[in-house]
């Protein structure tokens, strides 16, 4: 991708008009670092939206809102009673390109590597679009990930904020990034969540991603731990309950050892989200 025009425009709404304006040849611009894995030789004008005040982190009311030019280190930063956002962002890419990456340019085109879709799917995440109305859209997690992010935003709508929901007592969260080294992309990523119910599973949300062409909700696999019992022996059976999914293989790996390597994941995350449950009592 090059970039032939840099604009910095002062509000939100000049931001989307510059950009419906240019159509094709403009793209909205934070971090940046995405651009060299995009194709395409015909230049195109940056839009910058990082002094948009798109960069934030709050607590409004049974959600914390990210704002979408916040940076993936900030995220790792932040501690929390009820937020859990640090344990993956910590484990992507390297220091230096925490600083800089966003968690907007994150999810809004996605690629097969990223992680941050897989946790906002199984959190029930909404992200939040400025269309240019008085009040902006809330698209859930479900619907922004079904299909490529980035054709919603082509018409110059942009991404401001993503809600996360409050983990509420007796909700457990647990993530798995399998990698060679950390500056690796990964080869498998698992979130879950789980809501425990005394000695069952109310609920659960399990997504995967890396492993798979598009980030998905692994539904079977959540269908089979609804009203089980928290155990390890009920998570390897979730785990090898996924057969709807079509792995892929990579880096000189089969197919058939990263679908392994998804189930010993799946029941890992599980774990995590578990042991995290039963340890929050508000």
């Amino acid at each position: 991708m090059k970039l032939s025009e840099f604009i910095r425009p002062a509000t939100l709404k000049e931001a989307r008009d510059v950009l419906r304006e240019l159509g094709p040849k403009g793209m909205p611009l934070a971090g940046g670092t995405a651009l060299h894995f995009m194709q395409g030789k015909t230049p195109v004008t940056a839009v910058d939206i990082t002094r948009l005040g798109l960069s934030y982190i709050k607590q409004d009311g049974n959600y914390f809102v990210i704002g979408a030019a916040t940076p993936l280190a900030d995220i790792q930063r932040r501690r929390g009673e009820r937020w859990a956002m640090h344990e993956i962002c910590r484990r992507i890419s390297t220091h230096q390109i925490r600083n800089v990456s966003t968690i907007g340019g994150n999810i809004c085109r996605v690629f097969p590597w990223a992680d941050l879709p897989v946790v906002l799917l199984a959190m029930g995440a909404v992200m939040t679009v400025y269309t240019g109305k008085k009040k902006e859209d809330e698209v859930p997690a479900d619907e922004f990930f079904a299909s490529q992010p980035a054709r919603r935003f082509a018409g110059g709508d942009i991404l401001t904020a993503v809600k996360i929901p409050v983990l509420k007592a007796h909700h457990g969260f647990g993530s798995v990034k399998v990698s060679r080294n950390a500056a690796a992309f990964s080869m498998v990523t698992i979130a879950a969540l789980l809501e425990l119910d005394g000695g069952t599973i109310k609920s659960a949300r399990v997504a995967a991603g890396s492993a798979i062409p598009f980030p998905r909700r692994l539904r079977l696999v959540e269908a089979a731990l609804a009203g089980k019992e928290p155990t390890a022996e009920v998570f390897r059976a979730a785990a090898a309950a996924c057969t709807d999914v079509k792995w892929c293989g990579q880096e000189g790996m089969s197919a058939e050892y990263i679908r392994n390597l998804a189930e010993v994941s799946i029941t890992d995350a599980l774990e995590r989200a578990a042991e995290f449950a039963r340890g929050r009592t508000k």
